[in-house]
């Protein structure tokens, strides 16, 4: 009876809990998504969200999980943390930071520019890092998002971007406001 009556509580406290506004579980609302299958192993996964619970609303560009390695071969090991871009307050600011990367897949090979990116568990906070963005080519352009790496190590924490694939994700975004007119 004391194990019974200790479960009722537990269960009661948990479910009380995720009431709050601090509850761990944020509302992350999807807008678009795009899933490129590379092997059986790796996928990357693009996604443009905002998060339901931040006033004044803040869209953001999931560029998936970072694998380290090099510039040529990465290893994916990390299946907490993704890198988030921040993209705007509105659909129409968000649509515009991703047709300027989206541009960027014409610039010459080895170009960089930077972006303020933020490296987390699930969802982006306020810690803002720098998020190095580099032209490469290899069958097809890719863009490198890359994050800086401390001392003089010689590995790298980054992911590959097609452009058909951004491309994709960008179509689909502005389809979306097509479809709904009334969103900001």
């Amino acid at each position: 009876m004391k194990k019974v009556l200790l479960s009722l509580a537990l269960v009661c406290v948990t479910v009380l809990s995720f009431g709050q506004n601090n509850s761990i579980l944020r509302p992350r609302i999807e807008l678009v998504e795009v899933e490129t299958e590379i092997d059986e192993a790796f996928t990357t996964e693009l996604e443009v969200f905002y998060m339901n619970d931040e006033n004044p609303r803040m869209y953001y560009l999931s560029l998936g999980h970072l694998g380290v390695g090099t510039d040529i071969i990465q290893v994916q090991f990390d299946p907490v943390f993704e890198l988030f871009i921040p993209l705007g307050g509105t659909l129409d600011e968000a649509i515009a930071k991703m047709q300027e990367i989206k541009d960027f897949y014409k610039a010459p090979r080895k170009s960089t520019m930077e972006l303020n990116g933020c490296f987390a568990v699930a969802y982006p906070n306020n810690e803002i890092v720098p998020v190095k963005v580099t032209r490469r080519q290899f069958v097809s352009k890719v863009l490198e998002f890359s994050l800086p790496t401390e001392g003089t190590q010689p590995l790298v924490r980054a992911t590959h971007i097609g452009k058909n694939d951004f491309g994709s994700l960008l179509s689909s975004l502005k389809l979306y406001k097509k479809l709904h007119p009334k969103e900001k």
